[in-house]
């Protein structure tokens, strides 16, 4: 694995332990193990004697690569010193700039960071590659061309050959041979550590990406055989299977991948949105409520317990949650937002909610049958008689038929109306629909 950084012309050094401490955290980060990242190295941190200008910018890294750009910011202006002529401290200068979208800005600082360390650190260039590539594309072309830099300066580095095959695989719209030059430089890495597991693991995403998922899971499977430990592993197999259709191994898979990396919320919204799917409702609220704890604002979280405790028939409960989701200001809505909350607020009596709710979803997919059919129910449930019957023929119109459930209360609404005549022919029908 890859070298502690060594930072140009600073004199302080790192004891022994430290030096170790940092390098797990850069294989963390490596093998996308952030949360367990976070861990050590705010642990180093509080180690006097652990280099902050490095802990700092790996912190940065870390934070930006687990989509917390404002954190990530705090930390790159820490690893960067102006009076000290620092090559990583130039690189966490340049990233800064590129959250900025200053371009020039950022490669002025990347320039003094190759400068800084006589253009002759395979590290350096690997971050400036680093830079540009992950968590978004910056600018592909020169993320390419540092790794390659990096490799003609350490072509055993498996950290810079793993990036390099992504970088490769994300240009295929520009290199017709993107895929096998990613797959070369897998299965190089994977030559050169055979118990690297994250090489097992690049090559099963590039076998699932090209459909060929019995060899994905093979790979995985070889990854698991190197460290049973590898969370980011399970997470892969519970995918590879989902595609597969074998769903009994699915969330086996990502409950291990949850019980190593509890603080993978994204994970954690996969499991519990698969409970919920399975209509195994108290594990998604379980799971949820957890998810709630480490991040109280995720609104997907909140849909899950809503939607849970409708389908559980706790209707206060999911009305409460509901109301969170509905003042939760980041969150992204879905059309199933406004059938869901329709429902709930039908059930606990507010109309006035529940029809806003089910003119929105209706605008959103007019032809809803099942959602129109709902929408008349709820109008006569509520004493809106005339409008009940409105919808129960708008559906009509729309789709064809009703069912019958919708008959019977299609009749009752005619007769609570006071219209006997329609209400006795559509009775009349529902009795023919349903003679014994």
């Amino acid at each position: 694995m890859r070298k502690v950084v060594s930072v140009a012309l600073l004199v302080l050094s790192v004891a022994i332990l430290s030096a170790q401490t940092l390098q797990d955290a850069q294989r963390e980060i490596d093998n996308e193990g952030y949360f367990k990242a976070k861990q050590i190295l705010h642990k180093l941190w509080s180690d006097p004697a652990a280099n902050k200008y490095d802990v700092a910018y790996y912190l940065g890294n870390v934070y930006l690569k687990s989509e917390d750009a404002d954190s990530a910011k705090i930390f790159y202006q820490m690893a960067y010193n102006p009076d000290v002529r620092s090559a990583l401290g130039y690189v966490a200068n340049g990233r800064l700039s590129l959250l900025k979208k200053d371009m020039a800005g950022a490669k002025q600082n990347f320039d003094r960071a190759l400068q800084t360390s006589k253009m002759k650190n395979a590290i350096i260039y690997y971050e400036i590659g680093d830079a540009y590539f992950r968590p978004t594309v910056i600018d592909l072309a020169a993320a390419i061309s540092n790794f390659e830099l990096a490799y003609n300066l350490d072509n055993k580095n498996t950290t810079n050959m793993l990036a390099l095959g992504d970088a490769y695989l994300e240009n295929t719209a520009n290199d017709a041979g993107a895929g096998g030059k990613a797959m070369n430089k897998y299965e190089a890495a994977a030559d050169v550590n055979k118990q690297l597991a994250l090489a097992q693991i690049k090559i099963g995403r590039l076998s699932v990406r090209g459909r060929m998922y019995d060899q994905a899971v093979e790979s995985f499977n070889k990854a698991l055989s190197i460290d049973q430990n590898f969370p980011v592993v399970y997470k892969e197999l519970a995918e590879a299977y989902y595609l597969t259709k074998q769903y009994d191994k699915v969330k086996p898979n990502f409950e291990k991948y949850i019980a190593l990396s509890p603080g993978d919320n994204q994970a954690r919204t996969t499991l519990a949105s698969l409970y919920f799917q399975s209509k195994e409702y108290d594990k998604a609220i379980e799971e949820s409520t957890k998810g709630l704890d480490n991040d109280p604002g995720n609104y997907i979280f909140q849909r899950i317990i809503a939607f849970s405790n409708y389908e559980l028939k706790r209707y206060k409960e999911a009305a409460e949650v509901s109301k969170q989701f509905w003042a939760n200001t980041g969150k992204k809505l879905k059309d199933i937002d406004y059938i869901y909350s329709a429902r709930i607020a039908a059930q606990t009596g507010d109309t006035a909610a529940a029809r806003q709710y089910f003119d929105k979803a209706l605008e959103n997919d007019p032809g809803n049958c099942d959602l129109l059919g709902e929408y008349g129910k709820m109008l006569f449930q509520a004493k809106k008689y005339n409008e009940s019957v409105a919808q129960y023929m708008t559906k009509k119109e729309k789709c064809g038929k009703l069912g019958s459930v919708e008959v019977y209360y299609l009749g009752r609404a005619y007769l609570s109306a006071g219209d006997s005549l329609n209400a006795d022919s559509t009775f009349a029908e529902f009795i023919a629909r349903n003679p014994t």
